[in-house]
């Protein structure tokens, strides 16, 4: 009987230890659960907090209004307006300048070295204040040019070449710089061909404009309003003989 009671407690015992250790063991994973849930919860609000960080503006043209044309391309942001070519700012060599009262177009070009630099559009919007004209710089295009005085072409090289910077000219909707809403302002220059003939469409340019580049005849040519409706891909463009 005594032996019986003996194992009883015995058994009692170890059920006891195996609760004791249960108890430890549920306390310990419940202790390590919380653990866990507040170190994912603290993940989480880190990457809430990073993903409501707002991107910064994408920085924005803003009119800046000079008194004169030149001053105006100076005083914007170069990298929004002219990119890397941040010398297209200054002015070598004027070719032509339209304007009424509302916008004004300049046509120039801007001398990088003696070797390169561009041919370059701007157009400025213009307010009139205490009787004065100030402007501000809308947009800009340009086309490099180097001296390629050595680089002799065919007569058919150049037209071809001609005929493929008008399209180039004419994408984008280059009527933009014109200063007539509704025309279709087409120009061209750093042309080698004799343009004093050119015909688009049947119809000769408004005015020829003739310049010298490195002591070569170059030409910069205007359509103040082109009648047609062809993309520029499809014009009837010709040299006609003289």
């Amino acid at each position: 009987m005594k032996r019986i009671v003996k194992y009883i407690r015995f058994f009692m015992l170890a059920m006891l230890g195996l609760f004791i250790i249960l108890v430890i063991l549920i306390i310990f994973s419940t202790f390590s659960s919380e653990n866990n849930r507040s170190n994912e919860s603290d993940s989480g609000n880190i990457i809430v907090e990073f993903e409501k960080k707002k991107m910064p503006d994408l920085e924005k043209k803003v009119p800046v209004f000079a008194d004169t044309m030149e001053e105006a391309l100076a005083v914007v942001n170069h990298d929004l307006y002219f990119g890397d070519d941040k010398y297209i700012d200054k002015v070598s060599y004027t070719l032509k300048v339209f304007e009424n009262d509302k916008y004004s177009t300049m046509f120039y070009l801007s001398d990088k070295n003696s070797k390169e630099g561009a041919f370059v559009g701007a157009k400025f919007n213009i307010r009139t204040t205490n009787n004065k004209k100030q402007y501000a710089l809308l947009y800009t295009m340009h086309v490099g040019y180097g001296d390629h005085s050595n680089n002799k072409m065919t007569p058919e090289k150049e037209f071809s070449l001609f005929c493929q910077y008008i399209q180039a000219f004419d994408i984008g909707n280059l009527s933009k710089y014109g200063i007539n809403e509704g025309d279709r302002f087409i120009f061209g220059g750093i042309d080698t061909v004799d343009v004093n003939q050119l015909k688009i469409e049947g119809q000769s340019p408004t005015e020829i404009i003739e310049f010298s580049l490195y002591g070569e005849k170059n030409y910069f040519w205007y359509y103040d309003n082109l009648i047609s409706d062809k993309p520029s891909s499809e014009f009837d463009i010709e040299i006609e003989e003289k």
